[in-house]
């Protein structure tokens, strides 16, 4: 152990700009012997942000490898740009000791409440977003300068957590040994992660990977997943090697930039790469595979997700990944949760928890797109009936159900034949049915697609129910999006922000419960637009080549609907549907559907679609929906597929029968209303036009998420960000975890 160092701080001046700081600091860590500048150098870098960071930030000062210290770009003192994929210490200065303190120790549980310290913690946690979407690491550790007063903050997946405040001119001895004890570890005790190799540009794995992306390019242009890889190999972000830990013998894989990136700094920090793997030989083999890098929720009753992806395929439950391997990296567990909970038994007050996390990967064989990328409303609906069959199988034959239903959360997959298909993704919230094992609050999922019921009650357990109102809801999120309808598209924006983005505060406890739009629509079985387009009509698809006739997904939306209430009867949708002059033919989807070997044969998409009886009949639900289902699922699945189809079938009897819901607590009624839309609509073949959120979003940029992230100028004319954790208005990243 390294003996408290001399205080090289004790000489500091008043300072009267962050300019001077900035300079004084700098100086004095570099002409000291406190930090070996062998390894480590300070260098300032205020203004100029690193080109590949969207924020614009640029963090004052920080320690970087000695041969990567960013270098002038221009005249003057501060034309360095800051690195966030090199630097491994941050440093950030602020004149005012109090007003500018992202803590406050005044309060129980640090967090400041005036507006310029809040400012000054989104800032902070901008920057260490920022060096965990560069690098690969375990945690990262920043020095705060606040007039002659210091902090020395520590951050990782699960929390932060910081030094009381104290004087450096007199206490500074801390901070130099700190410094000191700091540049003396090595980089994994620094935290880096010792599993994942940076590639620099000469590395010979760096030339096989743009030469296997240009052979795949020039063998399948239009290939989804070479495109992908090829896209991943972008000079100006880091490229790595990670090692994946099964149970036995370490594998390697090479990944260029990340296809996907949650972001934050607390939480799961998700990147998926496509990735190739490397054999012992240091040569690429094997085709492309799907890496997933995560710092999963480690709490009993959590299973991870590769165990659960195991247990699917052994089951063979349809239209899920298949596993190729998966292991937590020895060693890599967050430790703020333990830092909080000795916090918390000083003052039994403090409700706040902390949630432990291990560092997981996770590669799968399929390389999926974004659900968003369909290209017809016949192949969105498919792809909604895949992930239905999905969950189905995965309930009936494995007791698993999904809990985290959503739209980044199902991907389109080719089939063998060319027709795009979908996966369910992302187990890693999953829960065994009836599993005895104590587990935290089931309240778990993305915001914007849970079920009414599960966003009104924190505890509540995820059933079928709540999964299948789920699927209704990304059904929902996409069809508006990209499929006429008659919404006006200056109003669309507003109408998926009050819908799917939208809360409430609950008046019996400071929690947030659904917004009143999602919930009107589950309780009254339509969707009135009378606040979007002023008149009192309710939402209608429409058909592309004639906007007076129906389109054939209109009539699947509204007969879920008013299954979610199904006391309230909506008014017949008098619509007919559309002639279709370019239809689109459906043989290849049912052609891929049926090849499929592990859907049952009472869901055989190829069968004829089923005869309407005289009358409608209602059906019931066939038991408790919590209840595990019985291992005879199929014999009890052909005998659910049997009655459900003399219910179906009334929806396409007269109109005067009007619509009639279906039950929601078993999965079967449910696939067979897809499977009869699917076979009934005269489908278009160029139904899908622009997405309207995006189009007006980027004309309209005043409208906001009350809790977006702004782009202030602070004081030192540096853009900061008031809160650095993902927004609402996200469909991917707005999450409610256990």
């Amino acid at each position: 152990m390294i003996p408290f160092c001399k205080n090289i701080f004790a000489g500091a001046p008043t300072f009267s700009t962050g300019t001077d700081m900035y300079k004084w600091i700098t100086n004095t860590i570099n002409n000291s012997d406190v930090v070996d500048n062998n390894r480590l150098v300070c260098a300032s870098t205020p203004y100029k942000s690193d080109r590949n960071d969207a924020t614009h930030q640029a963090v004052d000062l920080g320690l970087y490898p000695t041969k990567f210290k960013p270098i002038n770009e221009g005249d003057g003192e501060y034309n360095r740009r800051v690195n966030w994929s090199r630097i491994d210490l941050s440093i950030e200065c602020k004149v005012d000791p109090t007003d500018q303190d992202p803590f406050d120790e005044t309060a129980d549980d640090l967090l400041p409440t005036a507006a310029h310290r809040k400012k000054a913690l989104g800032q902070i946690l901008t920057y260490v977003e920022n060096v965990f979407m560069h690098q690969h690491r375990t945690l990262h550790y920043m020095i705060l300068f606040l007039g002659h007063y210091a902090r020395i903050v520590r951050f990782d997946h699960s929390g932060v957590y910081s030094t009381t405040k104290f004087n450096y001119k007199t206490d500074g001895a801390i901070l130099t040994t700190f410094l000191c004890r700091y540049s003396a570890r090595d980089a994994a005790q620094r935290g880096n992660d010792p599993t994942a190799t940076r590639l620099e540009l000469r590395d010979p794995l760096v030339a096989q990977m743009r030469k296997l992306g240009q052979e795949k390019r020039k063998a399948d242009p239009e290939d989804h997943v070479q495109q992908m890889f090829n896209a991943s190999l972008d000079n100006a972000w880091p490229w790595y090697k990670l090692e994946v830990h099964p149970p036995r013998i370490a594998r390697t894989f090479v990944v260029g930039k990340p296809h996907f990136d949650a972001g934050g700094v607390v939480g799961r920090g998700t990147h998926g790469y496509v990735a190739v793997e490397v054999n012992a030989g240091g040569q690429l083999v094997g085709p492309f595979v799907y890496l997933k890098d995560a710092w999963r929720v480690d709490h009993t009753g959590i299973e991870q997700e590769g165990c659960v992806l195991e247990e699917l395929n052994r089951h063979k439950v349809p239209f899920v990944p298949t596993l190729v391997c998966h292991g937590d990296l020895k060693g890599q567990v967050t430790e703020s949760q333990d830092a909080w909970a000795r916090r918390q038994v000083k003052n039994r007050r403090l409700k706040r928890t902390f949630k432990k996390h291990q560092h997981y990967r996770l590669v799968v064989a399929q390389v999926g797109k974004p659900l968003e990328q369909f290209t017809t409303g016949l192949e969105l609906v498919s792809a909604i009936y895949c992930c239905l069959s999905a969950h189905q199988a995965a309930y009936e034959k494995a007791g698993i159900i999904h809990r985290d239903i959503s739209s980044g959360n199902i991907l389109l997959h080719q089939a063998p034949n060319g027709t795009w298909l979908a996966l369910l993704n992302d187990w890693e919230l999953s829960k065994r049915v009836n599993s005895p094992v104590a587990r935290p609050p089931d309240r778990t999922g993305t915001w914007q697609f849970m079920s009414v019921r599960a966003l009104n009650n924190p505890d509540k357990e995820i059933v079928t129910e709540d999964e299948i109102e789920a699927l209704f809801h990304v059904l929902l999120f996409h069809a508006v999006r990209f499929l006429p309808n008659n919404i006006k598209p200056v109003s669309v924006p507003r109408f998926l922000t009050d819908y799917f983005d939208g809360c409430t505060v609950r008046e019996d406890s400071d929690d947030y419960g659904c917004g009143s739009a999602k919930e009107t629509a589950m309780r009254l079985g339509e969707i009135y637009l009378s606040a979007y387009n002023n008149t009192q009509t309710s939402l209608k698809f429409l058909h592309p080549e004639d906007p007076d006739k129906a389109h054939p997904i209109g009539r699947l939306i509204s007969r879920l609907l008013i299954s979610f209430k199904a006391a309230y009867a909506t008014e017949p949708d008098n619509m007919e549907e559309g002639d279709t002059r370019t239809e689109f033919n459906t043989s290849n989807i049912f052609a891929a559907l049926s090849a499929i070997p592990n859907i049952p044969p009472s869901q055989n998409p190829t069968a004829p679609a089923p005869a309407s009886p005289p009358k409608p009949t209602e059906t019931r639900s066939r038991g408790k929906s919590r209840a595990l289902p019985k291992t005879s699922s199929r014999r009890r699945g052909l005998k659910t597929a049997s009655a459900t189809r003399s219910t179906l079938s009334t929806s396409s009897s007269s109109r005067d029968s009007g619509l009639v819901p279906i039950s929601l607590k078993e999965h079967g009624p449910v696939v067979e209303l897809f499977l009869q839309c699917l076979h009934r609509g005269k489908w278009p073949a160029e139904d899908k036009g622009e997405d309207l959120r995006e189009k007006v979003k980027a004309k309209d940029t005043s409208r906001e998420a009350p809790n977006d992230t702004g782009k202030g100028e602070s004081k030192s004319g540096k853009r900061t960000r008031a809160n650095a954790q993902p927004g609402p208005s996200s469909s991917k990243k707005r999450r409610v975890q256990v």
